[in-house]
């Protein structure tokens, strides 16, 4: 119970802070209202739990390849519903900050853009082709296969592609760290940052842990009504 408590409290810390604090973005730097730049605490976080939902689900369909654990499937499943919402959320709060700065919600020659749009491609036909498929061992088999690939596939979509053609994106090159790796962010900014990824995370974990109980619950159940 102190866990969830704690969560509350450390995102309650960071909605406060982010609205309180100057914003993280210099004024002469800005393409839009300064105060715009605040949605940074909460979309990179939430790519960053997008990104790392997708691999566990690539850790856990390995997992299942080798032993054909159903348990495995489970939780791959789990972390990619989880992952896709994430997904989806950065997507809605980037698309805010892109109204706010560049005039327009969506922007085609933004590589950004296209990338979050190709991945909810990807796992929203991961999600299709997984409920077309009425046999649970082929079902999993082809899911393990589909989310190694479409993780590899988000990595390279998230943190490689928008590095390779950096002109064709209006994003913050160095919001975090700049080319020689170090931190950008003065003290205040790194604290609410770090400590919003860290809640990020931490809620992230919570809510997978219920998702697999209450899924475990309801393949019980199945069973049993069997």
């Amino acid at each position: 119970m102190i866990w969830k408590l704690l969560i509350f409290l450390a995102m309650s810390f960071v909605v406060v802070m982010a609205f309180v604090t100057p914003s993280p973005m210099n004024p002469a730097n800005t393409l839009g209202p300064v105060d715009v730049y605040r949605i940074f605490y909460f979309h990179v976080p939430q790519s960053w739990v997008a990104t790392l939902a997708f691999l566990m689900s690539m850790f856990f369909s390995i997992r299942f390849l080798q032993t054909r654990n159903m348990a495995f499937d489970i939780k791959a499943v789990t972390a990619n519903r989880l992952g896709l919402m994430f997904a989806i959320l950065a997507t809605v709060t980037g698309s805010i900050f892109a109204k706010m700065t560049w005039g327009e919600f969506w922007n085609w020659s933004e590589i950004r853009e296209v990338s979050i749009f190709i991945l909810l491609i990807i796992y929203g036909a991961y999600f299709a082709l997984r409920s077309a498929l009425p046999d649970p061992d082929q079902r999993a088999t082809l899911s393990a296969v589909l989310s190694i690939i479409f993780a590899v596939s988000a990595v390279f979509l998230i943190f490689i592609l928008p590095r390779i053609y950096p002109s064709f994106s209006q994003h913050p090159t160095d919001s975090v760290v700049d080319k020689s790796g170090k931190l950008t962010m003065g003290g205040t900014v790194s604290l609410i940052f770090f400590t919003s990824l860290a809640v990020f995370t931490a809620l992230f974990v919570w809510i997978y842990d219920l998702s697999i109980r209450l899924q475990n619950i309801y393949e019980k159940r199945l069973l049993e009504d069997k």
